[in-house]
C-alpha cells in the first residue's frame, strides 16, 4: 500500500512538470514521458482501488471475500499501460518521424527530467523494499517506476543526441523505445494477473509446510489429496483429502462402545447400536475435523480458508 501511494504522488508531480514541457517545447521524447507519467498516475489510482475492494470482507455473494479483486484491477490497469501508454507513446514518435518538428530544449526541460528521476528514483526505491512474493500490486509499480526511471535517462539521451547532431528523428525514436517497454511491461503484468485470476497454486514451499503441519495430527493417517491456492499475497486457500485413523476413532469411542454392546440382546438391538454408531462415529469425524481445521489456521496465520476432507 505504501509503495502504491508513493509512487501515485510521484508520478502525478512528475506528469504535471512534464505534460508543461512538452507542449512548450514540442519534443516527442518528452511528450512521450509525459504519456507514461499519465498512464501510471491513472494506473496507480486503478492498483490503490483494487487493494480497498480486495480487503471487503466475505458476504453472502462472496463466502471467500473479495480478495482476488485486485488483479481484476491490475489486468485492467496493464490494458491501460498497453493501450494508453504503449499505443500512444508509439504512434506519437512515428507521427514525429513523418513530419519531423525540432523541440525547444532549454535548462528546464533538463531540470525537469532531472526532477522527474529523483522523484521516480524514491518511488522505485519504496516499492523494492515493499517487495512481497504473489503482489501483482506492487510489481507493477516496481515495474513501471523501474520503466519510469530508465525513461527518463531515455528521454535525456535522445534529447542530448537532438541538439548535438541536430537529427530531429532521435527524439522521435525515444519516444517508439519508451513505448516499446510499456508494452513489453504491459504484456508481463497482464500475464501475471491473469494467472492469479484462474486460481493460481501456491508456492511449493508453503504447500510443504501445510502438509508437515498436517501430518502432525494424531487422526490422520495419510494425505491422500493437497490443493493450495492464492487468494492474495497475504492469504491461501487450502483443501486437502485425507485418510483418518479409524482405530483411534475408536478407541475414543470404546468406554461407551462396551456400555452399548452389552445391552444388545435382539438383532433389533444390534441394528438399532449399529445406527446409532454410524451417527456417532459421522459426528465424531467432523468435529475432530472442524478441529485440525481451527488448529491449521491459528498455526499457519496465512491460511484464511481450510478445507480437509476425509478420504
Amino acid at each position: 500500500m505504501k509503495s502504491v501511494y508513493t509512487a501515485l504522488a510521484a508520478n502525478l508531480l512528475v506528469c504535471i512538470l512534464k505534460f508543461i514541457i512538452a507542449v512548450t517545447g514540442g519534443s516527442a521524447s518528452i511528450f512521450a514521458e509525459a504519456i507514461h507519467s499519465l498512464a501510471d498516475t491513472a494506473n496507480q489510482s486503478l492498483l490503490l482501488l483494487g487493494l480497498h475492494r480486495s480487503r471487503i470482507g466475505p458476504s453472502k455473494e462472496f463466502p471467500f471475500g473479495r480478495g482476488q479483486e485486485r488483479y481484476v484491477w491490475g489486468l485492467i490497469s496493464a490494458c491501460g499501460i498497453f493501450f494508453v501508454g504503449a499505443g500512444v507513446t508509439v504512434s506519437h514518435g512515428i507521427n514525429g518521424l513523418i513530419h519531423p518538428h525540432t523541440p525547444h530544449i532549454d535548462y528546464m526541460t533538463i531540470l525537469v527530467l532531472l526532477i522527474a528521476f529523483l522523484a521516480e528514483g524514491t518511488s522505485f526505491l519504496v516499492a523494492w523494499q515493499d517487495h512481497k512474493k504473489h503482489d501483482t500490486t506492487n510489481l507493477a509499480v516496481l515495474m513501471e517506476d523501474g520503466a519510469a526511471v530508465f525513461g527518463v535517462i531515455l528521454a535525456a539521451i535522445a534529447i542530448l543526441l537532438t541538439v548535438y547532431t541536430k537529427k530531429t528523428y532521435w527524439d522521435s525514436i525515444g519516444s517508439i523505445v519508451i513505448g516499446i517497454i510499456l508494452g513489453i511491461i504491459a504484456i508481463i503484468l497482464i500475464r501475471e494477473n491473469l494467472h492469479y485470476l484462474i486460481e493460481k497454486a501456491s508456492p511449493k514451499e508453503l504447500q510443504q509446510e501445510v502438509r508437515r503441519q498436517i501430518r502432525t495430527f494424531p487422526l490422520v493417517e495419510g494425505i491422500k489429496d493437497i490443493r493450495m491456492l492464492v487468494l492474495t499475497p497475504e492469504e491461501h486457500r487450502v483443501r486437502a483429502e485425507v485418510e483418518l485413523n479409524g482405530y483411534l476413532l475408536v478407541k475414543e469411542m470404546e468406554e461407551s462402545l462396551r456400555e452399548d454392546f452389552q445391552e444388545i440382546k435382539t438383532y433389533g438391538d444390534f441394528l438399532q447400536f449399529c445406527a446409532a454408531f454410524a451417527n456417532r462415529v459421522t459426528r465424531t469425524v467432523g468435529a475432530k475435523i472442524d478441529e485440525m481445521e481451527d488448529t491449521l489456521k491459528k498455526r499457519i496465520p496465512y491460511l484464511k480458508n481450510v478445507d480437509i476432507k476425509p478420504s
